[in-house]
């Protein structure tokens, strides 16, 4: 259990640090490296305080955090809920993880190639 866990925390950071610029601004900041140090329920708080105020890439972040359960508790219709604002504000790395989500079933969807479809539109236009 301890390995999956571990695993699990270095799938999210690796998805974190991945997906997002190296530079960022103020909490962003302080989140990111938060994460990095293991605080998850700090980068979390932080995340989530970026992601009300309609930040797309803290929703992302956010989703990632629920998803995961990193921070507080695995909750997967929390993290589709961050993941569908951070799409809908334009966030690239949403719009592609709902494709896929909607394309497979991921993520407790119900699988829909109509909004697999739509995403992959949405990205086209960002690119």
């Amino acid at each position: 259990m301890r390995m999956a866990s571990a695993l699990l925390s270095n799938t999210v950071l690796t998805l974190l640090l991945a997906f997002s610029p190296l530079a960022h601004a103020g909490d962003a900041e302080s989140a990111f490296i938060a994460a990095e140090a293991g605080d998850y329920t700090s980068a979390t708080a932080q995340w989530n305080s970026l992601a009300q105020a309609g930040n797309p890439e803290a929703q992302f972040n956010l989703g990632l955090m629920y998803h995961s359960g990193l921070g507080g508790s695995m909750n997967e219709h929390e993290a589709v809920s961050w993941y569908e604002k951070a799409a809908q504000n334009g966030y690239p790395r949403a719009q592609e993880f709902l494709a896929v989500a909607y394309r497979e079933g991921w993520f407790g969807l119900t699988r829909d190639l109509k909004k697999a479809d739509y995403w992959l539109d949405q990205l086209e236009l960002v690119r």
